[in-house]
């Protein structure tokens, strides 16, 4: 009998697809030239079947998409007791790029920039391998293949992040 995962994916995709309210998110100059128009959605089973649809063949930076990741390989080399002393677990109310920390001084949750830039700290350094390689090692076994960093959004990234400097400093 054949799945009906791969016709309900492209229907959710349909569905989605006439959906132009969003915008770019061009406070990061790299990020403002991406085309509006790829959409793709994938999913998982629990048994490891992967069903894609959509752009799905095209490569894209995953930006804040990034943040659950690296909370689950802090969380998987220190675990949550060591994790909870520096980020807490807690709704925020706030934007992503708030810059706050809760009353007991840290950052309220790992999806928020101040959580994720303290969770991103707490990856273990491995002599002559940076905390970013080491996530994209990471990410790629999870994945199921190689996954690269893409210099042009890094840079232009670097030319903007003056509110994730702040909160660094803060930090």
């Amino acid at each position: 009998m054949k799945t009906p995962l791969p016709d309900y994916l492209e229907h959710v995709l349909d569905e989605c697809d006439g959906d132009d309210s969003g915008h770019l998110a061009d406070y990061i100059p790299e990020l403002a030239n991406a085309s509006p128009h790829r959409l793709a959605l994938a999913m998982s089973t629990v048994d490891g079947e992967i069903y894609s649809v959509g752009d799905d063949d095209v490569e894209f930076t995953i930006q804040s998409m990034s943040k659950p990741f690296t909370y689950a390989y802090v969380l998987q080399q220190l675990g949550i007791d060591e994790v909870l002393e520096k980020v807490g677990v807690e709704p925020s109310g706030e934007a992503f790029n708030e810059i706050s920390l809760g009353k007991d001084g840290r950052p309220k949750n790992p999806m928020i920039n101040s959580g994720a830039i303290t969770t991103h700290s707490l990856i273990p350094v491995k002599e002559n391998v940076s905390s970013a390689e080491i996530l994209r090692q990471f990410m790629s076994e999870l994945a199921g293949r190689e996954l690269c960093f893409d210099d042009s959004v890094y840079h232009s990234e670097i030319k903007t992040a003056y509110r994730n400097l702040s909160i660094g400093y803060m930090l």
